[in-house]
């Protein structure tokens, strides 16, 4: 597929998900809140298998431009002189004005960081990484210089993406109700009373937390162009607050301006006495936690196995008698989701997530909580605040440092009873 194509598809899903955030901000129904961002999860995940497919066109664009540059010239009719013009890789297959829009909108972002003043940042925006035409009569681009930074390994677990936000921007907290139980019916004589059969409910009580992140750049960035210069900032700002909030989903302490973890649920929608206990990872442990979940007239689909990277590879090592391995394992695109499954058995989805203890190591001491597996969207997380990214001058200036800081008001809880079961580590 071609790039023209890509845009026009990342374009059309671009406006569905602008669509479905208004669409959020108008309803007050849990239900279709839950719907919505159901939906909303799946097109931000085509958005971005999109932009990594233009993102590699885009690379491979880059590359021929640099073997071979397209350089025309011309004589300015007024002052006599040559112009040469360097034609780039952005936009190719763009109109003028719509590359004239992009750039104006993340300019004026940029300058607007750069006049000391707060921008607001979608929590899973992240500013175009595009190389820009540069047009001049004067300026010589040298091929030895690179716009681009090499990028480090993911330190983020998609688990954050899959979640179930709910935006409740200016709200202070939530409050959820869940299905615990039903009685069940009874025999009753022609004149006796009814048996009773009230429903179980409960609730869960969910908080605002304040995650915040600070980082100093020097005051040389102030040279780069205003796009790469936000988009450094940015992408700094909010892989700090999102690595923060994809541990605390699973391990987060609770109470006040914390969120609560799975890990940590309380013992009204999680009891303790549901927990799986498991010595090591064997040929059966997955089947155990298949059917350790869920109620007894069910084996639940479409749960999500949490764990660490560690363990996974454990799960990797198990092997049959005849040496054959117990368990297959795909990945998806990154590396940090995928399918384990077991011979003959069940495919079980999976992501990682550093924040859980590996329940293979030695050092991981009995009673730990080590992975839970239950289905994502049970965990809701509602967002309080869009995330502020803000800059001071004063603070560093005779270092010639400026200071940046984002906040975000977040919350989060799992709210659904048993919605997960979580695997604790015991001793053989």
């Amino acid at each position: 597929m071609n790039k023209k194509k890509l845009l026009a598809m990342l374009a059309a899903k671009e406006q569905r998900k602008t669509a479905l955030l208004a669409k959020a901000d108008g309803t007050e129904d849990i239900k279709e809140l839950r719907s919505i961002n159901a939906e909303m999860a799946g097109v931000t995940t085509e958005i971005n298998d999109i932009k990594g497919l233009i993102e590699e066109i885009e690379v491979e664009e880059r590359a021929a431009a640099d073997a071979d540059p397209v350089v025309t010239t011309k004589v300015d009719p007024e002052t006599k002189t040559e112009a040469r013009k360097v034609m780039g890789t952005y936009g190719m297959d763009e109109s003028p004005e719509d590359r004239k829009k992009l750039t104006t909108k993340y300019e004026t972002r940029g300058a607007t960081l750069k006049a000391g003043k707060s921008v607001d940042v979608s929590m899973v925006e992240l500013p175009e990484e595009r190389a820009v035409t540069v047009a001049s009569a004067t300026l010589v681009i040298q091929k030895k210089y690179s716009n681009t930074l090499n990028e480090a390994f993911n330190e983020v677990s998609s688990l954050l993406d899959n979640v179930n936000a709910i935006p409740l921007i200016g709200g202070n907290s939530y409050t959820k109700g869940f299905e615990v139980s039903f009685d069940e019916a009874d025999y009753t004589t022609e004149t006796g009373a009814y048996t009773d059969g009230d429903p179980v409910v409960g609730y869960v009580d969910i908080g605002k937390a304040k995650i915040t992140a600070y980082t100093e750049i020097t005051d040389e960035a102030q040279k780069l162009p205003n796009i790469d210069y936000l988009g450094l900032v940015v992408k700094n700002v909010r892989i700090a607050i999102r690595k923060k909030i994809t541990k605390m989903i699973l391990t987060g302490a609770g109470g006040s301006n914390a969120i609560t973890g799975i890990f940590n649920a309380a013992v009204t929608v999680i009891p303790t006495a549901s927990d799986l206990e498991v010595s090591e990872i064997d040929v059966e442990t997955l089947d155990s936690i298949v059917f350790g979940y869920g109620g007894d007239e069910d084996v639940e689909g479409g749960a999500v196995l949490i764990l660490n990277k560690a363990d996974l590879a454990a799960f990797s090592a198990v092997r049959f008698t005849d040496g054959k391995r117990a368990y297959k394992i795909t990945l998806e695109r990154g590396g940090n989701m995928g399918t384990l499954s077991s011979e003959g058995s069940f495919e079980v989805p999976f992501i990682l997530n550093s924040a859980a203890p590996a329940l293979s190591a030695a050092g991981t001491t009995a009673d730990t909580l080590c992975m839970a597996y239950g289905k994502l969207l049970t965990y809701e997380m509602p967002v309080f605040s869009p995330l502020t990214v803000e800059e001071s001058r004063d603070f560093k200036f005779s270092t010639g440092q400026i200071a940046y800081r984002g906040s975000i008001w977040v919350g989060g809880s799992v709210a659904s009873y048993k919605g997960f079961v979580r695997v604790k580590k015991v001793a053989p």
